[in-house]
């Protein structure tokens, strides 16, 4: 499920960027974001940034567990 799940198009733009000009962009944006290990959490889009080597390399959706 490692493909573009969003039609956000700032979000979609990421992919290849490094972690810390995602974190940038998105706090611009005012979206909210959680930074941890190799991903980088969107809650209000349910969305998670994965990171090799500091790269985006993927937008994987997540669900809620309770």
């Amino acid at each position: 499920m490692s493909h573009l799940l969003t039609e956000n198009p700032v979000i979609k733009n990421l992919m290849g960027h490094n972690r810390q000009h995602c974190l940038q962009v998105l706090s611009n944006q005012s979206i909210d974001s959680t930074d941890f290990g190799h991903w980088l959490a969107i809650p209000s889009q349910r969305l998670l940034l994965v990171f090799r080597h500091q790269q985006c390399v993927a937008i994987d959706r997540y669900q809620w567990v309770a």
